[in-house]
């Protein structure tokens, strides 16, 4: 037992709420349990406490032992004079304001409903891939799309923040914010810190100056990357790197390590020397990108501001002076979904909200709804539990659900998780 499962009781009503009486044998009726407080200050506000005859509205605090009170300086804390009731599982010394005056105790160690504290030892002390693993084949269809909505919302919602940071990094200037989100994306997953340091070095404004030059933009994104240092024995990389010295010196720029970029293990197509390349064909053929994509109606508008080709020498190469056969080096459609679903709708859906456009903000979600799934091993997981996953927003609401909640054991903050402590589930 910790300290947040018995305020979990608490707030759910997980006990038995008849004959219950203080430390001092006064009898207790529970009219309100309180509002939980998630900042500093006793855990339950407003609550309506009956003891006796007389109703108390204040705060509840919670604690495993009543000396926890005075280990955590209640006594001496104004916050706390407003106590009604002091929750507990064992009993140490009274407690007491910072007045002298006696909080009345209750301790809920044996008023628990058994088959929670069974149900929460069967959650959090097992060895599978999610703590609720065992119970799936029992919880209800509403319980788990309610569980998936919820997941789903709090993902654009903490994507958006990271789009706010760089909006206010940026001079609140959307046309960076979305282009330093489409160089995370292209970065996809185990390239996406450097691709976003990449855009970072770069501004968009430097890229601006030379938006009718493909040459000139790709000698500045591998420049910056640093995949210009070197001297190879091949054409084109010659080619660039003249280009790159020439800027590196008129603009006072400077190459990153391109250590930092990944090739191990990775499909020759997620190279980021070949994503770099695409990437800078979007930005030369784009233009006017984020005033397009705001005005989209369908996800078909979105999908074709990411039909790019790169230049010819890329046909033959997925990095420098290693020439292989000949190949279409079109976004594929499962890399065009992705990014569209880490790299454009979050800065449209934070822009929906930054501007109270809810016409924008649905029109998000229905784009969610209706691009295909993405396919990893966390989406193969929740199959293999018989979860359905036919759109993004199915498989984008399962990832934020196994990282975040499942993965940080957060079961007594989620749906799934309420119902499998309220129930009498077995496996």
């Amino acid at each position: 037992m910790n300290e947040e499962l018995l305020q979990y009781i608490w707030q759910m009503g997980l006990f038995d709420h008849e004959g219950l009486f203080t430390t001092n044998n006064e009898a207790i009726t529970i009219i309100k349990r309180g509002n939980i407080n998630h900042n500093s200050g006793p855990d339950f506000s407003n609550a309506r406490i009956r003891i006796n005859e007389a109703d108390w509205v204040g705060n509840v605090e919670i604690h495993i032992h009543s000396d926890d009170w005075y280990l955590h300086n209640h006594h001496q804390n104004a916050d706390y004079n407003n106590t009604v009731l002091h929750v507990v599982l064992f009993q140490g010394k009274p407690t007491q304001r910072q007045d002298g005056s006696t909080v009345p105790t209750f301790i809920i160690k044996d008023k628990i409903i058994e088959s929670v504290l069974f149900q929460y030892q069967k959650l959090f002390k097992n060895e599978q891939t999610i703590p609720c693993q065992y119970f799936f084949p029992n919880i209800d269809h509403f319980t788990v799309t309610q569980t998936l909505e919820r997941a789903l919302f709090t993902r654009l919602e903490r994507k958006s923040e990271q789009v706010f940071k760089w909006l206010n990094q940026d001079n609140q200037h959307w046309q960076t914010v979305l282009y330093k989100s489409l160089a995370r994306s292209f970065g996809f997953n185990i390239n996406g810190d450097p691709f976003e340091q990449l855009a970072n070095e770069l501004p968009l404004s430097l890229l601006g100056k030379h938006k009718n030059d493909a040459l000139a933009i790709e000698s500045l994104l591998f420049g910056i990357a640093g995949f210009l240092d070197n001297k190879l024995q091949d054409e084109y990389h010659s080619k660039l790197k003249k280009e790159w010295q020439f800027f590196r010196i008129k603009y006072g720029l400077s190459s990153m390590n391109n250590k930092s970029f990944k090739f191990m293990q990775m499909r020759p197509n997620n190279f980021p020397t070949f994503r770099l390349a695409q990437f800078s064909s979007l930005i030369h053929l784009s233009s006017h990108l984020f005033d397009r994509l705001i005005e989209f109606q369908k996800k078909e508008d979105i999908l074709n501001l990411l039909n790019v080709q790169t230049q010819t020498y890329w046909n033959t190469h997925y990095t420098f002076a290693k020439e292989t056969k000949k190949m279409n080096t079109e976004l594929s459609s499962m890399s065009k979904n992705i990014i569209v679903i880490n790299g454009i709708l979050p800065v449209l859906f934070a822009f929906a909200k930054h501007t109270g456009n809810t016409e924008l903000s649905q029109k998000v979600l229905d784009v969610l709804y209706s691009l295909a799934p993405e396919k990893n091993k966390i989406t193969d997981f929740f199959k293999s539990l018989g979860i359905r996953i036919p759109t993004a927003f199915e498989s984008q609401a399962l990832i934020e659900l196994k990282t975040k909640n499942c993965d940080q054991l957060m079961c007594l903050k989620c749906p799934i998780g309420h119902k499998v402590l309220k129930s009498k589930i077995n496996t």
